[in-house]
């Protein structure tokens, strides 16, 4: 999701999606607007992934504590990193992440400390986006650093990082690779897909999970078939 809209989460659950990612990356989405769609789309029953600016705690804490179940930490190019952003994202023993209860994801103070770092160690989801080279080379090492639960390929980034179109054969022979690797691993991936066919094409090939288009994407390609179809009438 691109857009600070809180309703669009409404419509994406009522529209049978699983999960939402709500873009914190390169998206101009506010903290306001953010905690708001974390909030519309638990009550909806749709998962609220957020991708983050990096792994630092500034950039994961709030997200995390306003009840966020999973984040995509973008650009993590080896097992250092991984292992940095793991640190980030989970509490004592396992990170360093600060504690409090007190907002959303504690129940506004409901949920017991114990239980609530219980939680955040072993509910939440953590996901390393692979999008340069070395990050291919060191898919392995990435994807087994303990406290993180799977990877997830950026083909555009991974293009543009290497110098590559997207329809390069040289793009598409690296992203088999990581697939490899973690079908060989028994690691948790996912990618990116344009359309519903695209995603079934990337679940056929082992990924657990494929973000489909983006919410503006859906919205221009709508627009643009009902105008099509208009003007194929006159």
């Amino acid at each position: 999701m691109k857009l600070p809209t809180p309703e669009i989460v409404e419509v994406l659950a009522a529209g049978g999606l699983d999960f939402v990612v709500l873009d914190n990356e390169h998206a101009l989405i506010g903290p306001r607007d953010l905690s708001a769609m974390i909030a519309i789309a638990r009550g909806c029953g749709i998962v609220p992934f957020v991708r983050v600016p990096g792994h630092a705690p500034r950039d994961v804490q709030p997200p995390l504590d306003a009840g966020a179940a999973g984040l995509i930490v973008p650009h993590v190019d080896d097992a250092d990193q991984a292992r940095d952003a793991v640190a980030a994202c989970r509490f004592p023993p396992l990170g360093r992440r600060s504690v409090s209860n007190s907002g959303r994801a504690g129940g506004w103070g409901g949920v017991g400390l114990p239980d609530y770092m219980e939680q955040g160690n072993q509910d939440v989801c953590l996901i390393g986006q692979l999008e340069s080279r070395e990050a291919v080379e060191n898919a392995d090492a990435i994807a087994s650093t303990p406290g993180l639960d799977g990877v997830m390929i950026g083909p555009a980034d991974l293009a543009v990082s290497c110098g590559l179109g997207l329809d390069d054969p040289e793009l598409e022979r690296m992203v088999r690779g990581i697939e490899e690797t973690c079908r060989r691993a028994g690691h948790v991936m996912g990618i990116t897909a344009p359309d519903g066919a695209g995603a079934a094409s990337r679940i056929a090939r082992g990924h657990r999970f494929v973000v489909v288009a983006t919410d503006a994407a859906l919205l221009v390609r709508s627009a643009r078939a009902v105008v099509a179809s208009a003007a194929a009438s006159r």
